[in-house]
């Protein structure tokens, strides 16, 4: 197709969030909606362009609803300038950086589609995302590392209570059972952002059922609430706190925490929580020793996932959850929320920069016996080397 741009790497968001460059509203300037809680993102991303041209990357920006083949989509954004600038032609590619967690068929569809010629790469593992997705699955697979938690089978009383007793025998076998309260967390499954999270009496089983009846479309697992609240010591104060660590590469390359506001154990931003950043000897070595044994199991050398832990009282540490789509955006009132981001950004792009540059032919091979060698004429001749003496 002569009217189709090939790009290095293309950024692909998800579209219920992120708008179309193919959207001619005069009010549509940026892929994130000015005044939303998501129009920080369109600073982040433009670093994030800009940081792929400043290493010589052709770079764009779409949305999943833009998805038309394998590593393409029917239009995108660029950054140049200051400005964000609609492209309303079709690109291709065969490196994507996806901010796009399909939830429905429709969305997996989509994304089986963006995937579907092998060359077309991800930066992101979607075996990790699969696992990270589905609580369950990140507990069921952790379980010797994570907050027991058990999915409610039914919307029945009889169900429910059912539900509730599985998860107190897992609690009366475990290792630690005094780390958990009598109170237990009723979680959407499939939930990001501390949305769809609640707080009840272990044997509140009409309260449960009325969480589920208002929200039908939801499934939910329970967990204990663990006691934390004096679990972690920041600058000599304790406080309900979450420790999350970046990985890339095998190797942890960002650290920080979110403490709880006054009166809520919901730790995320997004819950009025509040970040700090640390140094990795600050981190409390029982979370650094449980997350280096979950980075073993998870065996994912190349991807860039977060781990969330909690510290219990007892100073027993457990994962709360993992993520391979950490954002990107600052908090603008946080300079150093905004430098520690960039860094990430930063990294992120090299790590695609070497992701797209040709892979050396190996000494090995070249230094290889003549009758070993591809049977390609430009080999040398028996007589001739490649090698140096």
């Amino acid at each position: 197709m002569s009217n189709t741009v090939t790009l290095d790497v293309l950024v692909v968001y998800n579209g219920s969030i992120a708008s179309s460059s193919s959207d001619l509203s005069p009010s549509t300037i940026a892929p994130f909606a000015r005044g939303t809680s998501n129009s920080s993102c369109n600073a982040a991303y433009a670093y994030l362009l800009e940081s792929f041209a400043s290493l010589k990357l052709n770079a764009g920006f779409s949305s999943s609803v833009d998805i038309v083949g394998a590593g393409s989509c029917k239009s995108y954004w660029t950054y140049t300038n200051g400005a964000w600038i609609k492209n309303n032609k079709r690109c291709k590619t065969k490196q994507i950086f996806g901010k796009f967690s399909p939830k429905n068929e429709t969305d997996f569809a989509l994304r089986e589609l963006l995937f579907s010629n092998p060359q077309v790469r991800s930066f992101n593992s979607f075996p990790l995302f699969k696992l990270f997705f589905d609580k369950q699955k990140t507990y069921d697979a952790l379980s010797n590392y994570s907050i027991p938690a058990i999915t409610l089978s039914g919307k029945s009383l009889k169900s429910i209570k059912n539900s509730v007793n599985s998860l107190k025998k897992i609690i009366k076998s475990h290792p630690n059972p005094k780390d958990f309260t009598q109170e237990i967390i009723l979680k959407d499954r499939f939930g990001a952002g501390g949305r769809d999270i609640y707080k009840l009496k272990s044997d509140d089983y009409e309260g449960i059922k009325a969480i589920q009846g208002a929200h039908p479309l939801l499934s939910f697992i329970i967990q204990p609430l663990i006691r934390f609240d004096r679990g972690f010591n920041y600058n000599g104060k304790f406080v309900s706190t979450d420790i999350r660590l970046i990985y890339l590469k095998g190797k942890i390359i960002s650290c920080y925490i979110r403490m709880a506001k006054n009166g809520d154990f919901r730790c995320n931003q997004h819950q009025g929580g509040s970040l700090v950043y640390l140094k990795l000897s600050a981190i409390p070595k029982a979370i650094l020793k449980q997350s280096q044994a979950i980075a073993k199991i998870l065996g994912k050398k190349r991807a860039l996932y977060t781990l969330d832990f909690l510290l219990s009282n007892s100073d027993n540490a457990y994962l709360l959850e993992g993520n391979t789509g950490p954002g990107l955006n600052w908090d603008i009132n946080n300079p150093i929320d905004q430098r520690e981001a960039k860094k990430l950004i930063k990294k992120i792009a090299q790590e695609i920069f070497s992701r797209t540059q040709p892979k050396p032919i190996s000494k090995s091979l070249l230094c290889a016996p003549h009758n070993s060698r591809s049977k390609n004429p430009f080999w040398p001749r028996a007589s001739e080397t490649l090698c140096p003496a």
